[in-house]
């Protein structure tokens, strides 16, 4: 409860007085501090953590969210999801920017996550935002760049498979006409 009134963007007194008026328990403002103290710590930990050294697949995206920080403003929200040669989903980290999304934002995402021990991903699975595949090839050179078929705005446009079907996992696709 005091984890979600804190990320509703309440004060620890306003916290502490919530508690007494709902629930009639005297919750002091230094425990509402230890305890969003302690669960920032664990955040902390975590986007540090090392990471694997290959990964076969790296999906990034960004997802705009509503963000009170004195007042309501919208603020992007970096993620990056990895998949790991063992094909485990694992998510890399989650980075909060302030403006829109960008390639320079990206590229210091992506450094990061190489910082963090990944010395190679396969494929990166991005957008098609302008300046992204220069981005990724300046952090892992041989990484080949997919852009998202959700991402492509005509679909018309998407690269195709070859007009010979392809099997996949049992199933038979082929190029629509």
């Amino acid at each position: 409860m005091v984890l979600s009134l804190y990320a509703k963007g309440l004060t620890t007194g306003e916290i502490s007085a919530h508690f007494a008026e709902i629930y009639g328990a005297s919750v002091s403002t230094e425990t509402v501090s230890r305890i969003t103290d302690r669960v920032l710590e664990e955040m902390a930990a975590w986007q540090n953590r090392p990471l694997d050294e290959v990964y076969a697949a790296i999906f990034i995206d960004a997802i705009v969210v509503k963000v009170r920080d004195g007042q309501v403003a919208n603020r992007p929200i970096y993620a990056a999801i990895g998949v790991t040669l063992e094909g485990e989903k694992d998510i890399l980290g989650l980075w909060a920017g302030t403006g829109g999304e960008g390639a320079k934002f990206w590229m210091s995402v992506l450094t990061d996550i190489k910082n963090r021990g990944v010395k190679d991903t396969f494929f990166l699975v991005c957008d098609g935002l302008k300046g992204l595949p220069e981005v990724v090839t300046n952090v892992w050179p041989l990484t080949t760049v997919q852009t998202c078929i959700i991402h492509y705005a005509d679909l018309r446009i998407m690269p195709m498979w070859p007009r010979d079907p392809l099997r996949c996992r049992g199933l038979v696709l082929a190029r629509s006409a």
